[in-house]
């Protein structure tokens, strides 16, 4: 008898969109056009309006469209908020509000399935952090009271979170009671969005960029108040579909999508090597890496020497041609003349934040991070957030929680492997593509402050969601045999010694 955790691999090979190919493609161009006139307009509207009646069409449309609001908000007008973040835009939470009905109800009809305990406990946690850090807040006014934010702006974006993170727990809920193919096909409607999101970002940002220029470097292009850092590495976690596609081994990946695919890639490369980004060049080198990586595995020697010789000259090429390229040109300058740049001096600043009060920090807002730099770095540094995710979690909400965080991500990141091996005995690469834009995100927040980054808990959803339906249930089955095993021959040493009298 097969395993139940087996269930659903037999047909993967055939699941592709029923949809009528025509219409489906006519839906990715619905998309695309959304996310361009959103980004000519600065107005997060278009592409919220198509939420709905995208997702009630398929659900499967509903983790792309998520992806792209986060990587398109920052360049919307109403984005801009008074500390100069890109997380004050209300799409994702207005998208979250239509999209959840839909969800309630696909709940409802279907014999529910309650997440294990050892995934709930840690959503709990991060609520309970949520409302401490705004509580230690208000202890230190220094906070807002030198920024121009309101004094009770922080009170809104906690209750934000906290109903983000309650909307999460529900949506791997959700995910765990649709069938392993449903989830499946999410992965491969994402995949197949995947350029038609790359493409509009690119063509706006290649034409209608913000340009900017710095000390050691000029002509860089910003999309919009984004976060260039925050933007690169979510276009890179994003991008590993696109690896997927091209080396693809499904019969009905076609000849021209993979040069789209490829086309799409390029894309990135330029995006990145314009916008300025040392993160992103990082991360653009790590998902090529990963994505070739994959692909080798399983394959005959011929082939690898090949692929590998192939991306070897690719490399050589592309290092060539981006020597001169702003975002080059910006970390060399950043590294020989600025000494690694502001970050060493917002570290600093973190750590001293941390050397006074280590137990809870300064409380669970960005301004608590602006302020710190503000009061314990150099007057010539601009106001900014800590630029480390990991280090921002400690000065915001201590470093209780900083040790939590660290472990709620080595978490996420044992049940995604465990899912990568799968994906991999199966040959079925889709399975390892949220682990591995997990993985991506959660590098480069070594560089950024992305604590409440939402692409990284969209992905989050998804490796919960297809670990408990595949690989969870042989873990815990594995888990009682050992036990009972053990139990066995405990009891069979003990028969061996006679009773006492």
């Amino acid at each position: 008898m097969q395993p139940s955790y087996q269930l659903g691999f037999r047909d993967t090979n055939r699941i592709i969109i029923k949809s009528d190919e025509i219409i489906f493609f006519c839906l990715l161009c619905v998309i695309a056009g959304a996310l361009f006139i959103s980004l000519y307009l600065s107005s997060s509207a278009p592409l919220v309006m198509i939420t709905f009646p995208l997702v009630l069409y398929n659900r499967a449309f509903l983790f792309p469209l998520f992806l792209t609001l986060s990587l398109s908000q920052g360049a919307f007008s109403q984005a801009t908020s008074g500390v100069g973040t890109a997380d004050a835009s209300y799409a994702e939470t207005l998208s979250i509000a239509m999209a959840a009905p839909l969800l309630f109800y696909d709940l409802t009809i279907q014999k529910s399935k309650t997440v294990p305990y050892r995934f709930v406990i840690f959503y709990f946690i991060f609520i309970i952090f949520v409302y401490l850090g705004i509580f230690i807040y208000y202890q230190h006014p220094e906070n807002y009271l030198n920024l121009n934010t309101g004094r009770y702006s922080a009170i809104p974006h906690s209750i934000i979170k906290s109903i983000k993170i309650i909307f999460y727990l529900f949506y791997l809920r959700v995910l765990i009671n649709y069938p392993l193919s449903r989830n499946i096909k999410t992965l491969e409607v994402t995949r197949r969005c995947a350029p038609f999101i790359v493409i509009p970002l690119g063509v706006y940002l290649l034409t209608n960029g913000r340009v900017q220029n710095g000390a050691g470097y000029s002509g860089t292009l910003q999309l919009g108040d984004a976060h260039h850092g925050i933007f690169t590495s979510e276009l890179c976690a994003l991008s590993i579909y696109l690896f997927i596609t091209l080396f693809s081994r499904k019969p009905y990946v076609h000849l021209f999508t993979r040069f789209i695919a490829f086309s799409s890639i390029v894309l990135v490369g330029m995006m990145i090597m314009v916008m300025g980004s040392r993160n992103g060049l990082v991360c653009f080198a790590l998902v090529c890496c990963i994505g070739v990586f994959i692909h080798l595995q399983r394959r005959s020697r011929s082939f690898q020497f090949i692929i590998v010789s192939v991306g070897v000259v690719a490399a050589t090429i592309t290092v060539i041609l981006s020597l001169q390229s702003p975002t080059v040109q910006r970390a060399i300058y950043m590294m020989d003349a600025a000494g690694g740049g502001d970050r060493v001096y917002y570290w600093t600043a973190g750590l001293k934040v941390i050397e006074r009060y280590p137990l809870f920090g300064l409380g669970g807002d960005e301004t608590s991070s602006i302020g710190a730099v503000q009061h314990y770095s150099p007057v010539m540094v601009d106001d900014r957030v800590m630029h480390n995710t990991y280090l921002e979690m400690a000065v915001e909400y201590g470093l209780l929680a900083a040790v939590f965080y660290i472990i709620f991500v080595l978490f996420v990141l044992t049940w995604g492997y465990r899912l990568y091996k799968l994906a991999l005995d199966k040959q079925e690469l889709l399975l390892a593509g949220p682990t591995i834009s997990y993985f991506i995100i959660i590098f480069a927040n070594l560089f950024v402050s992305n604590v409440w980054g939402t692409p990284s808990w969209y992905n989050m959803s998804l490796i919960f969601a297809l670990a408990i339906q595949t690989v969870y249930p042989a873990y815990i089955e594995k888990k009682k045999i050992k036990t009972f095993s053990a139990l066995q021959n405990q009891l069979a040493e003990t028969s061996k010694f006679p009773a006492e009298s």
